[in-house]
């Protein structure tokens, strides 16, 4: 796994991705409005009707923490856990003191520094957070009900060992939510690893098709659409991407 994440850069950009309001994220009164608020849209896929009483979540992939904080309004626990001990770092600080320091970045050196106090809404007792591999969790971690996995199945080395994974670390009945843009880079995932992007027998394979395959012993799908959103490099450079998204139940 490279070191990408654990970079003072990408620690900046993913803190004002995660808790930047509108604003800051999006400096104009023009643009990709729709991409905003990823992190509270991806959590309103968790079906509330379907949660039993002191139900526990993971956050897989979890980076500084944002989905972790938002399942705290619906979940009694919640595990965050992410590779970059960056990014962990950061998450339990902000869990610790309910603040969160970042740089908006104007031009080169040029920028603001900014503090927000994390939202009311979050009951911060009720998460923990953890460095660790996505593809190689301790068992004392338990079982779920409820895994969000946002943008995180490109950036793991072995996709199926992950998804496999999924049926030993959930309660009959758990929600599973997995989204990605499917961006497929080699420094992370080798080429015959990938889901899909690719043609096989004569037939086109989709990333989202093969996690489908792969669940369905195991999960059945309810929800599958898509997620925008955007992230700020600075006042006049953004990524946008449109993340795959797929909601299943355990079986």
């Amino acid at each position: 796994m490279p070191d990408y994440y654990n970079t003072a850069t990408q620690l900046n950009e993913y803190l004002v991705f995660h808790y930047g309001n509108d604003a800051s994220v999006l400096n104009w009164d023009f643009g990709p409005v729709k991409a905003l608020g990823f992190h509270e849209r991806l959590v309103g896929w968790v079906d509330e009707s379907r949660l039993r009483a002191k139900s526990r979540a993971l956050d897989l992939g979890c980076a500084v923490g944002r989905i972790t904080f938002e399942l705290t309004r619906v979940c009694e626990s919640v595990v965050g856990v992410d590779y970059s001990t960056t990014f962990i770092e950061s998450a339990e600080k902000i869990r610790e003191s309910g603040l969160v320091t970042f740089r908006l970045t104007r031009e080169g050196d040029l920028g603001t520094s900014a503090q927000v106090q994390l939202s009311s809404d979050f009951v911060r007792d009720r998460v923990s957070f953890c460095q660790g591999d996505a593809e190689n969790l301790p068992d004392s971690l338990g079982k779920f009900d409820v895994i969000i996995m946002a943008n995180l199945l490109d950036r793991v080395a072995h996709p199926r060992k992950l998804l496999r994974k999924l049926r030993d670390i959930t309660h009959s009945g758990a929600q599973v939510i997995i989204c990605s843009p499917f961006t497929w880079w080699e420094e992370f995932t080798q080429p015959e690893e990938r889901l899909g992007g690719f043609i096989q027998d004569g037939k086109e394979v989709t990333s989202m098709d093969t996690v489908a395959e792969l669940l369905e012993s195991d999960f059945y799908q309810t929800k599958v659409g898509d997620e925008p959103f955007l992230i700020r490099q600075h006042e006049r450079k953004f990524f946008m991407s449109v993340a795959c998204v797929g909601a299943w139940i355990r079986r």
